[in-house]
């Protein structure tokens, strides 16, 4: 078998560099979405189920987009769950950018009535979303978390 001349071989070689290098963003985990609570609407009660909207602003910190291929979410009022979704087939998220995506969660009445059996101090309620997002490509999801408390009897 003849040697390889140095300048044949390190093409070759500087090929498969460049190509790690442009895809090295892939290789490291990206950091997590920023995930907050935009707005809550109910679309449908009945007897044993509740349905609603949520709205979510989702941040990118990322300098590549994101391809979102999944959700799972959970929203818990004072401490306690109170309705649970999941969602597929969302939009690619632009690098540095953010959009507000409407989700559906589901309630039921045993979390409605254990939210009215025990409402908390009365001047203001907490809640917490929490959840992780899939992104294709990307095995293990990426877990967020938003709390925030709201006032009933503002100043």
């Amino acid at each position: 078998m003849p040697r390889c001349r140095s300048h044949r071989c390190s093409l070759p070689a500087l090929a498969l560099l460049l190509l790690l290098a442009g895809c090295s963003h892939f290789l490291t985990r990206p950091e997590a979405p920023s995930v907050s609570l935009n707005n809550l609407q109910l679309v449908e009660a009945t007897l044993f189920e509740q349905r609603y909207l949520l709205h979510l602003r989702i941040q990118n910190p990322n300098n590549f987009d994101l391809p979102i291929s999944g959700m799972s979410y959970r929203l818990l009022l004072n401490g306690r769950e109170f309705a649970t979704g999941v969602s597929r087939d969302l939009e690619t998220l632009p690098a540095y950018g953010e959009q507000v995506i409407t989700v559906s969660v589901v309630s039921n009445l045993l979390r409605i009535y254990e939210q009215l059996r025990s409402p908390g101090d009365g001047e203001a309620f907490s809640y917490a979303l929490e959840g992780s997002i899939s992104l294709q490509g990307l095995r293990a999801p990426l877990p967020f978390s938003q709390r925030g408390e709201l006032a009933l009897n503002p100043r």
